[in-house]
């Protein structure tokens, strides 16, 4: 395994610091992730996927595609009435 944390980052990603998942098997809910400030949201009721390019698609949780995917750790869920669902993550 690499200890470099960047490098389960994908370079395309890296250099945008955004990268958006689909979550096929829940719903297809749209979450960007901002690799750059530590945060993930989910984007399903204000990005139409059809209008964002380079989708990843994913079937399972926004959790197990951070840690198991892109290897990220210290996962912290937030929900707000006024605000989507988001997740801060150490990068």
């Amino acid at each position: 395994m690499n200890t470099d944390k960047e490098s389960n980052i994908p370079a395309s990603s890296a250099s945008k610091s955004v990268e958006y998942i689909l979550l096929e098997s829940i719903g297809n809910e749209l979450w960007e992730i901002d690799y750059q400030n530590g945060i993930a949201l989910n984007v399903t009721e204000i990005i139409n996927p059809e209008t964002t390019g380079n989708i990843i698609r994913y079937s399972g949780k926004i959790e197990d595609f951070l840690s198991n995917e892109r290897g990220l750790r210290n996962l912290h869920f937030h929900e707000s009435v006024n605000f989507p669902m988001r997740v801060h993550f150490d990068n």
